[in-house]
């Protein structure tokens, strides 16, 4: 710690806008050290292979986007100020374009961060990273003195101590008659030849006994999940965080990977029973059709910004805790000035979380849906210069004090039934309940 404190000392004012150190640090979990400093903003990042982790402290530098028209110029700005200085950026944006209302509130539509402090892990390789960015003299010195205050001020970590923590109340925005309902009018709608899919969303609030440890309760929902990515992001005294297993986009170079993921069956008790809803899974024409939407919404969206789309001839089974997916790979080669912004664009909100086609989708929910999503079922991620990666923020839960939001949603296609449906959305919240209750 030392080290890194007398590089920072060493900082000259010449040669700014960005002035960045950082140094090895012992073997720490992140989560712990994220816990063990409440000071300022905290963020954390861990891709779906585990292979990269960012967990950060305070903010060096941010921007967000009030609405829509933002969101473009806010990662254009982005891109070129991780250009310049070989940055990391993490970014988050919501389901609708829209800022913040009621438990919401205070929220933008969108946006980008870079941490004073930052844990980094990339492979076996553990980094704590330092980061100021001013643009006067005064702003400098301030700037620097802060940042020693905060190396000094460090936690190491540790295991806080377990204190039992259990629901004792919960409250649904809707309840099976009622969703029955509002699957029934989706389904009308369906069989009027005006949708082919909508993805219903469910809010659920509950109550704890006792201020819940947000950092040290998404390691374990991490744990249980495992093969997600893993989230959170601190708004004031708000924690928005998850593991969710959809992939929007990443980009490399000018490559780029997505994925259509959706049709949901549960996990078997046995192996035996496991395999036969596999096969549900992949012969059910429900199923087929629900996740054939997804695919067909990505690949016409990609077909504009590349110059070819290639994906399998059949789907895979993504496999988790609880539940399995349909999922089918899709890669494609950028044309020349296409970035993550046009792919954000294009590809967000998909039918996955929305529903097809999107505006006719988008306009039904907001009738049916009482609660704003915020930025469940939005967009979280890391962009770079040479390669981003942005996730789909579901199995997803904002965190305050000893309340939290939790989300899930389903997707309603000719011939969903409501019952199958509802167990879904139960299915989706369990892993972030078991997470609170271990």
């Amino acid at each position: 710690m030392e080290h890194l404190v007398e590089q920072v000392h060493a900082w000259e004012f010449e040669g700014g806008p960005v002035w960045r150190a950082q140094t090895p640090v012992p073997e720490t979990d992140a989560f712990s050290w994220l816990e063990a400093n409440p000071q300022g903003s905290r963020m954390y990042w861990r891709d779906r292979s585990g292979t990269t982790e960012r967990a950060g402290l305070d903010i060096a530098w941010q921007r967000i986007a009030e609405g829509p028209a933002g969101v473009e110029g806010l990662l254009e700005e982005s891109r070129q100020l991780a250009a310049s200085y070989n940055l990391q950026i993490q970014c988050a944006f919501s389901f609708d374009g829209q800022p913040g209302e009621a438990e919401w509130s205070g929220f933008p539509a969108g946006v980008a961060s870079i941490p004073a402090l930052e844990l980094i892990r990339q492979g076996e390789e553990l980094h704590l990273a330092v980061t100021l960015i001013a643009h006067t003299h005064r702003d400098w010195m301030h700037g620097k003195t802060r940042q020693i205050e905060r190396l000094r001020a460090l936690h190491p970590g540790g295991e806080p101590p377990l204190w039992p923590t259990h629901v004792v109340e919960r409250s649904n925005d809707q309840d099976y008659i009622e969703c029955r309902r509002r699957i029934g009018r989706i389904l009308d709608e369906i069989r009027a030849g005006r949708l082919h899919k909508a993805v219903l969303a469910r809010q659920v609030v509950l109550q704890f006994n006792r201020h819940l440890p947000a950092f040290t309760t998404l390691r374990r929902w991490s744990e249980i999940t495992g093969g997600s990515y893993c989230f959170a992001l601190q708004w004031g005294e708000r924690i928005f965080m998850g593991c969710s297993p959809e992939r929007l986009f990443r980009r490399q170079g000018d490559f780029v990977q997505t994925e259509s993921l959706a049709g949901t069956v549960r996990r078997g008790e046995t192996p035996t029973e496991d395999e036969q809803l596999e096969q549900a899974l992949r012969e059910d024409p429900k199923l087929i059709r629900e996740h054939a939407w997804v695919t067909r919404y990505i690949q016409g969206e990609l077909e504009a910004l590349t110059h070819a789309v290639e994906a399998p001839d059949q789907a895979n089974v993504l496999k988790l805790d609880r539940i399995q997916h349909r999922q089918l790979p899709i890669e494609a080669t950028l044309r020349p000035g296409v970035g993550d912004g046009q792919l954000l664009q294009a590809l967000h909100p998909t039918p996955a979380v929305c529903g097809f086609p999107r505006d006719r989708a988008r306009n039904l929910l907001a009738q049916e849906e009482v609660f704003q999503r915020g930025w469940y079922s939005g967009v979280v991620g890391v962009v770079a210069p040479q390669a981003s990666e942005l996730a789909v923020a579901i199995r997803s839960a904002l965190v305050h004090g000893d309340r939290a939001w939790c989300y899930s949603g389903v997707g309603i296609v000719e011939g969903s039934e409501a019952d199958a449906e509802w167990q879904e959305l139960e299915a989706k919240i369990e892993s972030f309940l078991a997470a609170v209750e271990t």
